[in-house]
């Protein structure tokens, strides 16, 4: 095998082209872990809703909470299933929630600026809900048009501190506390009485979705008597899978975003392949040298392959290190974004630096592999003779 050494000294032969090449490569890499951070972020924020163990009752065919129908019938008849886990004072843990939209931002609903959920509970939601925390003030009371936000909407918002008057629906409500729940979806929303909710919006017929928790290793049965029961045209869903499904968007923007990244790196592609075949051509001796000391077709083709590689990882490298100095300058590192009504921030992972300069390698591995097996295929007297 070639040593790699000589391939460093002939990156930094052709300093001026190498750069250039990995400017391109690095430009790809930006955009793939800039990207990596906004769906880490968005991902993770959806996934931590999920509790082990709770599960979620909608109507049939309902794709979200909102869109879902729960009649007060139905939530009677669901209380008293066997596979409920109930809790030490007898109540069963079923929480009935209603959602409808709500627009935080002063001037809301005029301008319709920022949108996120309100959602009506009772108390056994916090039962229910076990990642819950208050973290000021105090939660509403039973019968008042009281609020609290979620910790992210709150620190988005400071129209929304504990204190403030809101003005919602037909009356004036009072935020009175903020809280967390383990940087889920739930931060990002209202939360208030139920009963008082359902006054306001003068809707009294049902909920929009059953979060429950179920006994361990009795999921399927309580999915099966859900189906089987004439009055009961529900599904059910754990939250893992519920949330999962609800991720799936993020897949959508992955997509969106690695389109503008495959354009960039078609152009990174033919740039890396351009300085290599230039290599080449300038090296066509060198290559016959190494042939004559004993080197095989299939050490020279590794040798460049090699070469484009550490410039397309030099590339990474220089892409991983733009694209924290342009996080961290245009504040989206500790910045809160939202899509929707998801509130999120910025996340790095390791694994998004990993990828990243893996992104670089192969970049730069592909743009060389057609000069590379042209290095490999010159003849030894072809190549002597350009000495």
């Amino acid at each position: 095998m070639i040593p790699v050494r000589y391939n460093l000294r002939s990156l930094m032969v052709r300093r001026t082209t190498s750069a250039m090449t990995a400017v391109v490569v690095a430009l790809v890499v930006m955009v793939l872990f800039i990207l990596s951070g906004f769906i880490t972020g968005i991902r993770s924020t959806v996934m931590q809703s999920a509790v082990r163990g709770n599960w979620i009752v909608t109507s049939r065919a309902a794709d979200s909470e909102p869109s879902s129908y729960v009649s007060l019938e139905q939530y009677q008849v669901i209380r008293g299933r066997p596979q409920i886990v109930t809790d030490v004072d007898g109540t069963a843990l079923v929480s009935p929630e209603m959602i409808t939209g709500f627009y935080p931002a002063p001037d809301a609903p005029a301008t319709k600026v920022g949108f996120t959920f309100l959602r009506g509970v009772r108390p056994v939601a916090l039962r229910v809900h076990r990642d819950m925390k208050l973290v000021s003030g105090r939660w509403p009371q039973h019968g008042a048009s009281e609020m609290v936000v979620g910790r992210k909407l709150a620190a988005r918002y400071p129209n929304l501190a504990v204190g403030s008057d809101i003005r919602f629906g037909h009356r004036v409500w009072k935020i009175v506390g903020i809280f967390s729940d383990n940087n889920s979806t739930r931060e990002s929303e209202v939360w208030t009485d139920l009963d008082v909710l359902t006054q306001d919006v003068r809707y009294n017929a049902g909920f929009a979705a059953l979060h429950v928790v179920l006994k361990p290793g009795t999921e399927e049965a309580f999915r099966q008597s859900l189906t089987t029961d004439a009055r009961l045209r529900l599904d059910a869903i754990s939250e893992p899978e519920f949330y999962a499904r609800e991720s799936g968007f993020v897949d959508q923007l992955r997509a969106l975003g690695l389109v503008v990244a495959l354009i960039l790196a078609v152009g990174s592609i033919f740039g890396g392949m351009n300085t290599m075949y230039s290599a080449v051509a300038r090296r066509t001796g060198e290559i016959g040298m190494l042939r004559v000391l004993g080197f095989s077709r299939f050490d020279v083709l590794l040798s460049f392959l090699i070469e484009s590689a550490l410039l397309g990882v030099a590339g990474g490298v220089a892409g991983v290190a733009l694209g924290l100095i342009t996080a961290h300058a245009t504040g989206l590192a500790g910045q809160l974004m939202s899509v929707g009504a998801y509130i999120f921030t910025f996340r790095l992972t390791p694994s998004a630096f990993t990828s990243a300069l893996m992104a670089g390698a192969t970049l730069g591995a592909i743009g060389g592999l057609l000069p590379a097996w042209r290095a490999s295929r010159i003849g030894v007297v072809d190549s002597l003779r350009a000495v």
